[in-house]
């Protein structure tokens, strides 16, 4: 048995992840809390507990939303949980647990593991999740493996520089676009949008633009936009055009995707094009546990 656990910002989730991506024995618990009490220690309880009700557990994988030491042992900035930062998390677990296999990877990166794991495809063997939520996250797959860059943190490419000297980020998290989303209002003289007086958000704005208002499709035209011209570049870089879009915010995948689309038709040539797909991801919200769980997919304790 693997357990998986993926550390969120609001919450850390836990559970156990079969071969088939079937999670049981889910438990969360507030990152806040754990944070103000000592991370690390608490991390160790819970383990320590799921250890008690399940001694079957051979392995566990942790994503984290910050960056990793090269060696994929140390976490080295993470901004929620500063506390945790330069701590040698994986020997400290080890210590801990010496009869457990420990694995820690990116978070986004982990999302992408578990779209190649348990997404269902087969064939998807290289490609980009870009993971559009509070953040904009990335994970790259490339021949069936991970890809880190030089030093263990490539890809992050919500934080490559955008329009206005803005990174992506900053203009398409989840804040982001409720903010562009207001100003619109603001500036909105017809005051014809069904968006008048209500309160915003990313899922009131796609059901807006399911009913066809024309500022909220504007919007979700924004941000495939503004994605698009991120991913003209990713893609002269990395050589890929399978790109798939995860997260929150791509739960407006039909608006966005047509918009990032245009872009891309328009700006590379059909050495990229002629093949080019954009699709939704497949896992939701359980993306995270699956794919910190397959980062032992190729460990001898999965099998």
């Amino acid at each position: 048995m693997i357990l998986g656990i993926d550390v969120g910002g609001t919450t850390v989730k836990f559970g156990i992840v079969s071969p088939e991506g079937e999670i049981t024995h889910i438990k969360d618990f507030n990152t806040h809390h754990w944070a103000e009490e000592g991370f690390v220690d608490a991390l160790k309880a819970a383990i320590a507990g799921y250890l008690e009700e399940l001694p079957g557990i051979k392995g566990v994988g942790i994503g984290w939303p910050g960056l990793l030491s090269v060696d994929r042992r140390t976490v080295i900035l993470l901004p929620n949980i500063p506390s945790v930062v330069n701590l040698p998390v994986v020997d400290m677990l080890e210590q801990a647990f010496p009869q457990l296999t420990i694995r820690i990877e990116n978070d986004a990166k982990c999302a992408a593991l578990g779209e190649l794991y348990f997404g269902g495809d087969k064939e998807l063997d290289n490609f980009i999740l870009v993971a559009m939520g509070t953040g904009v996250g990335s994970g790259v797959i490339i021949n069936k493996k991970i890809f880190l860059g030089a030093r263990g943190n490539g890809t992050e490419i919500g934080h490559m520089l955008s329009r206005e000297g803005k990174t992506v980020e900053q203009h398409l998290g989840l804040n982001q676009i409720i903010e562009f989303t207001r100003k619109k209002l603001e500036l909105d003289k017809s005051n014809t949008s069904i968006l008048h007086g209500h309160e915003i958000t990313p899922k009131e704005v796609y059901e807006a633009a399911k009913k066809g208002d024309e500022l909220a499709l504007s919007v979700w035209e924004h941000v495939g936009t503004i994605l698009g011209e991120n991913l003209v570049s990713v893609i002269r870089v990395l050589d890929l055009n399978t790109i798939l879009l995860g997260g929150g915010v791509a739960g407006a995948f039909e608006f966005i995707a047509p918009a990032a689309k245009k872009v891309l038709l328009n700006r590379l040539p059909a050495y990229y094009t002629d093949t080019l797909t954009i699709r939704k991801a497949v896992l939701t919200n359980k993306v995270g546990l699956l794919g910190a769980a397959g980062l032992l997919m190729s460990e001898e304790v999965f099998q």
